[in-house]
């Protein structure tokens, strides 16, 4: 039987996962379904999901301090989330970045959600027995950042697909990362 004091605050951490993945599936179907859009509305586009994404790893980070220790993030998750809020704040506040700009920005949000990703999933190894799930969207978020740092000049047009893809694989993993924690705690 399991203890009611730790089993919520996992269920909970499982959820904004759950919510976290949702909304990156939502984002990368969106800007593939949208392949003509406009640099504005990807940046609007962006700069909503990372507010969201910063907001719910906030949910997240809170939600984990009441669990048991494995679950905890050291304020990785929190770190991760300032990052997305700011990046998603720059683009909502100059939309009229350039290309090369949004490219940048958007790289640098990749690599550091890859960096705490990764941070994250070596830390819950030993408590989450998928772990590797948060290593490999980690990694692959480390190889988007750094494909746009050093390649800013292909422009953010040429990337939708690529960014469209690399939300719905962002989504998948913190999907059955979500339902994984969750069905940790016995129930799903």
């Amino acid at each position: 039987m399991q203890d009611n004091t730790i089993e919520g605050p996992v269920k909970a951490v499982g959820n904004a996962m759950l919510g976290r993945g949702v909304v990156a599936l939502i984002f990368g179907i969106l800007v593939l379904v949208w392949p003509q859009a406009t640099v504005v509305v990807l940046v609007l586009l962006f700069g909503s999901y990372a507010i969201i994404d910063g907001i719910t790893a906030g949910v997240h980070w809170f939600s984990a301090r009441r669990g048991p220790v494995a679950y905890r993030s050291s304020g990785w998750v929190l770190a991760g989330g300032i990052v997305s809020v700011l990046a998603g704040l720059v683009a909502l506040l100059v939309p009229g970045l350039t290309a090369l700009a949004i490219a940048l920005v958007i790289g640098i949000w990749a690599l550091l959600l890859g960096i705490t990703q990764v941070i994250l999933a070596l830390a819950g190894r030993k408590a989450v027995s998928l772990w590797w799930v948060g290593l490999v969207s980690g990694i692959l978020a480390i190889i988007f950042g750094l494909l746009l740092l050093i390649f800013p000049g292909a422009g953010i047009l040429g990337l939708l697909g690529f960014l469209g893809v690399f939300g719905i694989t962002l989504g998948i993993l913190f999907i059955v990362s979500g339902f994984q924690i969750r069905s940790s705690t016995g129930r799903a």
